[in-house]
């Protein structure tokens, strides 16, 4: 008789925790517009701030973020380049939605250094990893939205003006997915800080071995200084199938983050086979 009262009772906790862990778990959904144009705004990032959880928002400006319990305290960040930052806690980004799930985007512009044509000597220089092995390989840590992949690229204390970026793809029958290409300053450590563009980079990936190049001229993105340049997935994928990189033992380590605003990490002594293409002056 103790048995079954202690039995019935253990179960009754049980389907209690249960029920308040489902209860407390949400998933925010929202719509992003432009607070002027009430326009639609793609790819923004979703976040918890150093937490692996976060997401991006589709063409479409809408979003899902599943929030497992314990974070209602967090905080959320929305960003993305153009607009300014917006944080929210989570408990209180979880009631405004409730009432309205449409949250504006005020603009913001942000202005790059002017590039100067010097008179000085100049030169051409491709950094990076130049592997295009498929042997040695590297990815994704996920397929998640906002997952990012990259590497430091060094230019040695020359000033530099980017033209071309290039992934060397080691796998075939690639998703057809979009993805964005970041770069990055670095903190004192040598992880990645603050972009150092203004607008979207949107590429999207070939469905078969071999090289995604993407033209920078447009974007006059000018370095003084080491910066990080990654990779970002930005859009579903049909299924979980990875897209794989070449990549080199012993070169510079790949650093990923797993979602929006998480930690990130060096998270292995390959090198991922990213280049770029450079005019550096003397």
């Amino acid at each position: 008789m103790v048995k079954s009262f202690t039995m019935k009772h253990l179960l009754t906790a049980f389907i209690c925790i249960l029920s308040f862990t489902t209860l407390s778990a949400q998933t925010l959904k929202g719509v992003l517009k432009d607070a002027k144009t009430g326009e639609p705004v793609p790819y923004v990032n979703i976040g918890l701030l150093n937490k692996d959880i976060g997401t991006v928002s589709g063409d479409d400006g809408k979003f899902a973020l599943p929030v497992p319990a314990g974070h209602s305290a967090d905080t959320i960040r929305i960003s993305t380049l153009g607009y300014k930052t917006r944080d929210f806690i989570v408990s209180d980004l979880a009631r405004r939605l409730e009432s309205s799930n449409e949250i504006k985007l005020d603009e913001h512009i942000t202005e790059l250094k002017e590039v100067i044509v010097s008179n000085r000597k100049s030169g051409t220089k491709l950094l990076g990893n130049k592997t295009e092995s498929k042997n040695v390989t590297a990815a994704f840590t996920s397929n998640k939205l906002g997952n990012e992949v990259g590497t430091v690229m060094k230019i040695k204390g020359t000033s530099a003006l980017l033209k071309t970026f290039s992934a060397s793809i080691a796998s075939d029958n690639n998703p057809g997915v979009k993805m964005r290409l970041n770069f990055y300053n670095l903190t004192k450590k040598g992880m990645p800080n603050e972009l150092i563009i203004n607008e979207n980079i949107i590429v999207s990936v070939p469905k078969s071995s071999g090289k995604l190049v993407v033209d920078l001229t447009p974007y006059n993105i000018m370095v003084e200084d080491d910066f990080f340049v990654s990779l970002e997935w930005i859009e579903d994928a049909p299924d979980s199938k990875r897209i794989w990189f070449s990549a080199a033992l012993f070169a510079t380590p790949i650093i990923s983050r797993d979602t929006s605003h998480a930690q990130w990490h060096k998270i292995s002594m390959a090198g991922v086979g990213f280049t770029v293409d450079t005019v550096y002056w003397k």
